[in-house]
């Protein structure tokens, strides 16, 4: 009877490591980091020589390619990439639903990935298939969840694409960038703003957000509170809140449909700045480009 129950408990021993060894065996297993604290991830042996066959699975990562000058090293985007560089070049799926097979299909020497949960099914059989492949090809999956990420990420690339140089400058210029805005805003006055994403309903940026981070940034303070970084919000909760200014970052959606939100005084008195495209929701060149529009829209007597 002791050597039942002391079998029985090594059972249960032995299922109870299962799922923590099989998280150590993923390569894919999230480290906690973002890419500034070292939190990429490289799932098999890096190039030896500089990758000449990319696919991008996230258009920010595209445009660190471009920015960088190797745009003619890339071979596949998503479907949300609109850069004039890479309009004609194959699309492998989206953000979230990147197709494994179309990724094979353009025989890679190198992937790059911004981690997100949502598309890390997709990604892990795409590693899968590639270590069974004649030509296995890289990861490089990087995890940017800040600014500082952002900063970060031109320089794994960079090292990733054999220009450590040219990543290196990258980031320095979008560094000064986001510097020269965190300048300006010392001396304004602190304005309560609420940055609308969706109006119907109505998302907002929350805490831990992107928007949420360059608020603060561009010398603002975000009315949202709470622990959601991308709430659905009660319009009363809105009307309560009374930001001095709504950013309207509902690019997808028409100008005019702010009206819908005419409860908020704010919007009523006309105090909307909005901005017509997804650079400060794109976590790259184009997060930094659109700091300064964000200032200047935040704080249009400090641009005169």
């Amino acid at each position: 009877m002791q050597r039942v129950i002391r079998a029985a408990t090594l059972a249960l021993a032995v299922a109870a490591l299962a799922p923590s060894r099989a998280a150590a065996d993923d390569p894919l297993r999230p480290s906690g980091k973002g890419a500034a604290e070292g939190g990429a991830i490289w799932v098999g042996p890096r190039p030896k020589a500089p990758p000449r066959r990319i696919v991008v699975l996230a258009p920010s990562l595209t445009d660190v390619v471009v920015a960088l000058g190797h745009a003619d090293r890339l071979v596949g985007v998503t479907r949300l990439d609109d850069s004039a560089e890479v309009k004609d070049l194959p699309r492998v799926g989206g953000f979230l639903d990147p197709s494994p097979e179309a990724v094979l299909a353009l025989s890679p020497d190198l992937l790059l990935w911004v981690t997100d949960g949502g598309a890390l099914g997709a990604v892990r059989r795409i590693a899968e298939l590639s270590a069974a492949s004649r030509h296995p090809f890289p990861i490089l999956a990087i995890p940017i969840v800040n600014v500082a990420d952002v900063l970060a990420t031109p320089r794994l690339v960079g090292d990733a694409l054999g220009d450590p140089a040219g990543g290196e400058r990258l980031s320095r210029s979008l560094r000064a960038a986001v510097d020269d805005v965190r300048r300006r805003a010392r001396d304004v006055r602190r304005k309560r703003v609420l940055f609308v994403v969706g109006r119907e309903p109505l998302v907002v940026a929350g805490p831990r957000s992107f928007p949420d981070e360059l608020l603060a940034i561009a010398g603002a303070e975000n009315v949202v509170r709470g622990e959601r970084p991308w709430p659905v919000y009660p319009l009363e909760k809105a009307v309560v809140d009374d930001p001095e200014l709504v950013v309207d970052g509902a690019a997808r959606e028409p100008a005019e449909g702010i009206a819908r939100l005419s409860a908020i005084p704010a919007v009523r008195r006309g105090q909307v700045f909005r901005i017509p495209n997804d650079d400060l929701l794109r976590a790259g060149p184009r997060m930094v480009r659109g700091l300064d529009a964000l200032f200047r829209g935040i704080h249009p007597e400090a641009s005169r």
